[in-house]
C-alpha cells in the first residue's frame, strides 16, 4: 500500500457524500419518529389521524424514496469504499468492495433483502401502500409519479 498520500480528490467527494448522506439519514429517521410519535399519541388521544390516517409516512424525504433511511446507509458505506480506493492509490478493486457489496446486497437483493421484508410488512398492514409503491421509488430517491 503507498504510504503517506496526501488527501486527495476522491477523499474529498467521499467526505462531503458521505457529510450528505449522514444529514439524509439522520433526517430520514427524524422524520419517521416524528411521525410515527404523532400517529400514535393521535390514536391514545382518540383524536382524527386526518392526514396520516393511511398510516405511513410519505411526505419529506419519503415521497422520494420509500426508504431513505435505507438508501443513506448504503450509500454511506459506499463512500467508506471510496476512501479505500484513495488510500489505495486509486485501486478500484480492493478488497474492501466485497464488504460494500455484500452490505448493499443484504439490503436490495430481490427476494431476501431488507427492503423486501421491509415491503412485505408495510403493505400487509396498510391498504394504500400498493399506491404508493407505484408512485415512490422504492430505494433510490427519484421524481414520484403524481397520485391518481
Amino acid at each position: 500500500l503507498p504510504e503517506n498520500l496526501p488527501w486527495g480528490p476522491i477523499d474529498s467527494v467521499a467526505c462531503g457524500l458521505f457529510l450528505l448522506l449522514l444529514i439524509g439519514e439522520a433526517t430520514a429517521d427524524a422524520q419517521m419518529f416524528q411521525f410515527q410519535t404523532e400517529k400514535y399519541r393521535r390514536i391514545r388521544a382518540n383524536e382524527p389521524l386526518k392526514e396520516m390516517s393511511i398510516g405511513f409516512i410519505d411526505t419529506g424525504l419519503y415521497s422520494i424514496s420509500r426508504h431513505p433511511n435505507y438508501f443513506c446507509e448504503v450509500g454511506m458505506w459506499w463512500c467508506f469504499y471510496l476512501f479505500s480506493v484513495s488510500a489505495t492509490g486509486g485501486e478500484y478493486l480492493n478488497w474492501s468492495i466485497l464488504g460494500v457489496f455484500f452490505l448493499t446486497l443484504l439490503f436490495v437483493m430481490p427476494g431476501n433483502g431488507s427492503l423486501d421484508c421491509a415491503e412485505h410488512l408495510s403493505s400487509g398492514k396498510y391498504a394504500q401502500y400498493k399506491d404508493y409503491q407505484k408512485r415512490v421509488s422504492r430505494f433510490i430517491p427519484w421524481f414520484p409519479r403524481a397520485k391518481k
